[in-house]
């Protein structure tokens, strides 16, 4: 049976020494933990190259992936990543297969073996995200555990994509495999690949090939620890895998330390839970102590009847995205970094959900863990000598990942998500420069984005157009990083499905910080019918970007504009389709930014001359462009004497914002306003 949430969340930490294990550390001569470390790293990059180089799905291209090394009990030593929550959680099977598995007689953990799951009740993120787990051996002895993890984007849900916005529960979201032995000796066994291939009835040949990748990267790491371990010993190993940890745990709360205590708070909203509009909202109160941080979730909206719940241990990985990026983005990826930290999430709110909930957009509930971990660290380190770290968070919203499924023009089956624009947002501003333009995946730091042809080539799409987005960066004294726009149009195919998923369409979940602005909300666009294909064939002009597709509507067709989040729906050839995701948040003051570098920002398309003039408060020269600074200087003291005669007594202001309230039918998915309380049962068939 499934594991009981504490234990999940108890498992994220490393579990204590053993006493050989101590002894090997401290038998480690001089240098050692430096050089067989960095060999760890070098097996673990290898690795990673050979899952990219040896799968077909977009994400697996993108970089949406891990690969780790995993001690005998199944605490992560060390692991090269796309998106760190895996690293995190690929732990929580592990301990799962040795605590149930070991000494039972009819599953055992031999030498050969190969382990895979994707269930979240296991410990995994949601159903997409695939493991494969080998025990690595060395004359007899378990002495490691290698794992291979990454998104795969078809589960046979009842909506292509793996992550269906109108599920209910859990029996909606396709196939979910508790951990299980899928090979011997070595060997795949045919009938678990087969009973996974009938599943993915949408893209079968996908499930396999990747399949065989996941195994094939955890096999590369299991033969290069054993290379290792004939090389330098299995006590050494022992004693270097225990050494990285506790060299992790004491990095961390050594740096964690030099943090002022004190209680910090951030909240976010969201107003989008899978097919429903409804304001959400996520909580967080940091409380630092010493070198200690206890993260308490506590007035975070309830779970709800659609598929963006989560466990308490995906909300718990999530704070990685941040941790390793950022505050500890010296430190090892090690389970000792989360050794300092525990976390408060309440039984049946929305981050730590009854065990039949939908979680298939689990990510999409913890989205706001993205902007919250930004805001509640920042505050923290902006005294501290990690002030050049403190930074905005990224927008966090896009109108992917864009889900197509069908019949390819080679005739074969295809169910994916969309690679480039997932990671091409921007990326929030610093507290001493901008942020990075199209800088990738929120969740994948290292992604990449496939390119243009190869998509085109292996689907049924043309790309109209693909450009920065201008006016995405959120407005700040450095400007938040742009993300990016692309038009699809169906071009090879008669028809296909479509739809796409997100977390909010009007209220934004990026947050500037310190005074900076957020990224603009994104929204959906559809033109049913376009002429498109008929304008290419004449040669014809056609729209460079959005604005311009919606201010002169030059196609011809019914234009739609709509949720970031669309349901699942057939397209015709030529229909045109967005897919844009939002720029990074902003930092700092806008009237405080570099004139200059608004000026530069417009001539270079990433500011628009009317946010140049009534945000950023820039005389721009008609004629050069330049910026105009004896009267940005008037008109930006001209901006602070408006924003004073605004300004009122916080009584005051308080008085009049506690009576407002958004309409009742925003608040479905919400609990009671304000405080976010359970206010009806959630009952699942």
């Amino acid at each position: 049976m499934a594991v009981d949430r504490a234990t999940l969340l108890a498992w994220i930490k490393p579990s204590p020494p053993s006493a050989e294990e101590m002894a090997a550390a401290a038998r480690l001569a001089p240098g050692d933990c430096e050089i067989y470390g960095e060999k760890l790293n070098a097996i673990l990059d290898e690795a990673a190259d050979v899952f990219v180089r040896t799968g077909v799905s977009s994400m697996l291209h993108s970089g949406d992936l891990v690969v780790g090394i995993y001690d005998p009990a199944g605490n992560m030593v060390a692991a090269s990543c796309g998106v760190y929550l895996h690293a995190v959680t690929a732990q929580l099977p592990v301990k799962f297969v040795c605590s149930q598995f070991q000494t039972e007689p009819t599953v055992g953990i031999h030498e050969g073996d190969i382990f895979y799951c994707n269930d979240a009740l296991y410990g995994g993120i949601h159903n997409p995200d695939q493991i494969a787990i080998m025990p690595i051996f060395h004359e007899g002895q378990l002495i490691a555990w290698s794992c291979a993890a990454v998104h795969q984007p078809e589960t046979d849900a009842v909506e292509p994509g793996g992550m269906p916005g109108s599920a209910k529960s859990r029996h909606w979201e396709g196939m979910k495999l508790s951990p299980i032995k899928i090979g011997e000796r070595y060997e795949l066994r045919a009938d678990l690949l087969e009973m996974m291939e009938n599943f993915m009835s949408r893209a079968p040949r996908m499930q396999v090939v990747d399949v065989r990748a996941r195994v094939t990267a955890a096999d590369r790491i299991r033969r290069r620890i054993q290379d290792l371990a004939k090389a330098v010993g299995a006590p050494l190993l022992a004693g270097l895998f225990r050494k990285l940890i506790t060299q992790s745990e004491a990095s961390a709360r050594a740096r964690i330390a030099t943090w002022p205590d004190g209680t910090f708070r951030a909240v976010s909203f969201a107003d989008t839970v899978g097919a429903t509009e409804s304001l959400v909202r996520a909580a967080l109160t940091a409380r630092k102590a010493g070198d200690h941080i206890t993260l308490d979730f506590t007035g975070t909206s309830p779970e709800n009847d659609g598929p963006q719940n989560a466990f308490a241990h995906i909300a718990a990985a999530h704070v990685a995205i941040y941790l390793y990026a950022y505050a500890f983005h010296d430190l090892p990826v090690s389970a000792g970094t989360f050794a300092p930290l525990d976390f408060v999430v309440p039984d049946g709110c929305l981050l730590n959900a009854g065990s039949e909930a939908a979680v298939s957009q689990s990510v999409y509930a913890c989205w706001q863990m993205l902007t919250l971990t930004p805001i509640v660290f920042s505050k923290m380190m902006y005294a501290s000598a990690e002030r050049n770290l403190v930074s905005a968070s990224a927008g966090n919203n896009h109108t992917v990942p864009f889900v197509y499924a069908g019949m390819n023009q080679w005739g074969g089956k295809v169910s994916d998500l969309l690679g480039y624009p997932f990671n091409g947002e921007g990326l929030g501003a610093r507290s001493d420069m901008d942020g990075v333009d199209c800088y990738g995946f929120p969740m994948a730091h290292t992604g990449l984005g496939p390119e243009v042809e190869d998509v085109e080539t292996e689907t049924f799409f043309l790309h109209l157009f693909q450009n920065e987005l201008i006016d995405s960066g959120g407005p700040g004294k450095y400007r938040g990083g742009t993300g990016v726009e692309s038009a699809l149009l169906l071009y090879h195919m008669p028809r296909a499905v479509v739809s796409s998923m997100g977390a909010t369409t009007r209220v934004l979940i990026g947050q500037g910080l310190f005074g900076g602005y957020p990224p603009p909300a994104v929204p959906g666009i559809q033109v049913v019918g376009s002429d498109a294909l008929e304008k290419l064939s004449a040669g014809e002009a056609l729209p460079r970007d959005f604005r311009e597709l919606a201010e002169k509507r030059t196609l011809k067709g019914q234009y739609r504009f709509e949720r970031t989040a669309r349901s699942s729906r057939m397209i015709g050839k030529g229909d045109l389709v967005s897919v844009i995701a939002s720029g990074g948040a902003g930092y700092g003051d806008v009237l405080e930014r570099d004139p200059n570098l608004v000026a530069r920002d417009a001539r270079e398309q990433r500011v628009s001359p009317r946010a140049a003039a009534e945000i950023y408060c820039v005389v721009l020269d008609s004629g050069s462009g330049e910026a105009d600074l004896e009267e940005t200087t008037k008109r930006r003291a001209e901006a602070r004497q408006a924003r004073l005669a605004r300004g009122k007594p916080w009584a005051e202001f308080m008085a009049e914002w506690s009576k407002r309230k958004p309409p009742e039918d925003m608040l479905s998915c919400y609990g009671s306003w304000p405080d976010a309380k359970p206010v009806r049962p959630v009952v699942r068939l």
